[in-house]
């Protein structure tokens, strides 16, 4: 292991780190709305809506491909249907149908952990069901959600390597690229591990300071107390 190159390849990888922050944080703030939004939608409607077998479809599909498959999916039929869209729009759209598809999940799932007794006591209270869902329960729920989507940064950033595959120059690729160059694949994989463990470490200390401090502030309503 040199040292002095390992310096140098660190520095050479912060840009294309950067492009990797990029990607997934767009991705996440595009995914998250659109995901928790149908999840709490799919919470309320019947298995047999025709909405409900779409959302299911998209998470069905998610699931049970690799996210190889949904990038090339977007880099290659995307061209086909006569949407010419640059290497960084085809990046984050695979990583939204990817993130969407889980949180989509995520926020169903929170929404379907409020107790029914809540909704009761909204519905005793003269509101419809769009009311208490929207003034009573997502504000328990976001609460559940917190920790999931922070999670689900962490697994944006990992699958952001895969867009490699598209010649995205993120960090992957380029650590990739100067690897091939000089030949010299330990001291470089090791800075790319070390540059993405300490991303993904410092997201979730974020996570855990922001969850902490949302419980001791109360600042989401707790899961029993409007029921009572």
């Amino acid at each position: 292991m040199d040292p002095v190159f390992m310096a140098q390849v660190l520095v050479r990888l912060f840009p294309p780190l950067g492009l990797t922050m990029l990607l997934s944080v767009t991705a996440l703030a595009i995914a998250t709305p659109l995901g928790l939004a149908l999840g709490a939608w799919r919470a309320e409607l019947s298995d047999r809506h025709p909405a409900a077998r779409l959302i299911d479809a998209w998470v069905f599909f998610v699931r049970g491909t690799p996210i190889l498959i949904q990038i090339f999916a977007f880099y290659f039929i995307l061209p086909k249907l006569g949407l010419q869209t640059p290497l960084f729009g085809m990046g984050v759209g695979a990583l939204v149908l990817n993130s969407a598809g889980y949180q989509i999940e995520i926020g169903r799932a929170a929404v379907q952990s409020v107790a029914k007794g809540q909704w009761e006591a909204a519905l005793a209270l003269g509101f419809d069901r769009r009311a208490s869902l929207r003034q009573f329960i997502l504000p328990q729920a976001a609460r559940r959600m917190v920790g999931p989507v922070m999670n689900e940064l962490s697994q944006l950033i990992k699958a952001s390597s895969v867009l490699s595959v598209i010649t995205l120059f993120e960090l992957h690729k380029a650590a990739e690229a100067i690897s091939s160059a000089n030949l010299r694949f330990s001291e470089v994989i090791v800075v790319e591990g070390f540059l993405y463990f300490v991303f993904i470490f410092g997201i979730s200390l974020i996570a855990k300071v922001f969850e902490r401090r949302l419980s001791s502030a109360g600042g989401l309503a707790d899961a029993g107390s409007f029921a009572r």
